[in-house]
């Protein structure tokens, strides 16, 4: 195995891992069964003393979540997100 990874392939998969969670991303929510709260949602959940933590903001997307806290009660995303914009960073 090469200690060097061909960088065809790395580009290839930073594409398709854009296209399906940043550039596709309304329909890979759809697919996921990924929806929005509802503004009634949002108010029986704030009457009962729910608190909702956004991890993905509405305008949002998996890569780019748009929210203060991209950790919040979900650590490895944090890992992910943080090597893919690494790797992103190298890539010429």
């Amino acid at each position: 195995m090469s200690t060097h990874p061909d960088l065809e392939k790395v580009r290839a998969f930073l594409d398709a891992f854009e296209e399906v969670f940043d550039r596709d991303w309304p329909y890979t929510k759809e697919m996921l069964g990924i929806r929005c709260e509802t503004e009634e949602q949002k108010t029986a959940a704030a009457k009962a003393g729910l608190e909702t933590i956004p991890v993905i903001s509405e305008h949002g997307t998996f890569v780019h979540p748009q929210v203060e806290d991209e950790v919040e009660d979900w650590g490895n995303r944090a890992r992910l997100l943080e090597s893919y914009r690494a790797l992103r960073k190298e890539m010429p």
